[in-house]
């Protein structure tokens, strides 16, 4: 083979490599939108899941980092874990103090302004304590308080009826018997908030304690199903007919599911097929006709301004110790020693007519029943944020703020 016939072989063998090395191998139309569509999903799939774990990795290093609420030693101690957690729930303590930061009211915050005890005329605590809130629990606390503070437990109220409605001669009568109590007594009576004054007659120190409206009404559920309470009607009426065993075993979510009579609470219905002390704020409304519509804005805005007014401390066990702290510095006379004795006797006073056999409530069933008890909760919750405001105001006063914190 001659030299120049070599050459040209070797060229057509370099031009054939390169017609396969650089050729255009035609593809569908719709392939090519397909890839495309799938690499535009991968990359917002991509873009996504980083910012949201960038969210949760700033979130998780708010959370390691000493916040001043805790540098100031304030502590609190919601049952409900996942609403605790949450700093900006302003109806935590620790929402309610950066609520309070924020809007400039917390430099504002005066114990004197918040301690109603200075206006009780005799030095006599009275319990008016709605339904199943936790008051056994408080009244084992009174009675390792007794001894400790010289105290006097008046017990004739606690064996009572419950009545919704007293008349204004059961009022008066009631309002005589407490204001004739020696100093250091105790009053504690299952009964709705009475006004002294209208009788001419020297104020108490009114105290009481509430609950989440719904756990409420799940308690009294299998409360009213419980041994300790149908003993208690036993020991009343030996003749009482009993209740179908069906009654006793009836099952709470479906009883709600159902539409049930006994598990329907119908904003402002006056009256229930069964009894169940649905309405928290009536104890503290009163005895007036506008108290007793279910739900009513006028009701909870009526007890609203009894608390405000009238109440030292109304507490609740879901945040035991800035109750304790509140009732120990508000009314030192009753409750000095409060969480000392609290520590010690924890078992007794926490284990007290407490149902270790109710079920699980299922969410859906306490969200339908909920949605019925918006003015309950307007209440409940401003009953809570003034307790913590009552504890800030006490306990900011009494820690120096450290340097670096602007309060």
């Amino acid at each position: 083979m001659s030299l120049s016939a070599d050459k040209s072989f070797k060229m057509k063998m370099r031009d054939m490599e390169n017609a396969f090395k650089y050729r255009r191998i035609p593809y569908p139309k719709r392939s090519v939108e397909l890839i495309a569509i799938l690499a535009i999903s991968c990359t917002f799939f991509l873009f996504m899941h980083t910012n949201k774990l960038n969210s949760r990795l700033k979130e998780m290093e708010v959370k390691l980092q000493p916040s001043e609420f805790s540098a100031l030693g304030l502590t609190g101690n919601q049952i409900n874990s996942r609403e605790s957690s949450r700093r900006d729930n302003i109806y935590t303590l620790h929402g309610t103090y950066q609520y309070l930061k924020s809007t400039g009211q917390l430099k504002k915050l005066n114990v004197n302004n918040l301690n109603n005890t200075r206006k009780a005329e005799i030095d006599v605590l009275f319990f008016n304590r709605c339904a199943k809130v936790g008051s056994e629990s408080l009244l084992e606390l009174f009675n390792n308080l007794g001894n400790f503070n010289l105290l006097n437990l008046e017990r004739e109220g606690l064996g009572k009826a419950t009545k919704r409605q007293f008349t204004r001669y059961e009022q008066q009568e009631l309002a005589e018997t407490i204001s004739e109590l020696n100093d250091g007594s105790v009053y504690i009576e299952h009964v709705n908030w009475i006004d002294f004054e209208i009788f001419n007659l020297p104020k108490p120190i009114y105290i009481n304690l509430v609950r989440d409206p719904v756990e409420r009404v799940i308690s009294w559920y299998f409360y009213a199903r419980g041994a300790y309470k149908n003993a208690i009607e036993y020991r009343k009426d030996p003749y009482k007919p009993l209740k179908p065993t069906e009654w006793y075993t009836k099952d709470f979510n479906e009883c709600v599911r159902n539409g049930d009579p006994e598990c329907q609470y119908v904003p402002y219905s006056v009256r229930d097929y069964v009894g169940n002390y649905k309405s928290q704020t009536l104890f503290f409304c009163g005895h007036d006709d506008d108290c007793l519509p279910f739900n009513s804005p006028k009701a909870a805005q009526m007890a609203k301004e009894h608390v405000e007014r009238e109440y030292a401390v109304v507490g609740s066990w879901e945040d035991t110790n800035v109750t304790l702290t509140v009732f120990e510095k508000y009314i030192p006379r009753f409750f000095n020693g409060a969480k000392l004795l609290f520590k010690i006797h924890n078992n007794e006073i926490t284990n007290r007519n407490k149902n270790k056999r109710k079920p699980k409530i299922d969410e859906d069933v306490k969200d339908m029943i909920r949605r019925n008890f918006t003015h309950e909760y307007d209440f409940y919750y401003f009953c809570k944020q003034r307790l913590y405001k009552q504890y800030l105001a006490e306990t900011l006063e009494d820690l120096p703020a450290p340097r670096h914190l602007n309060i």
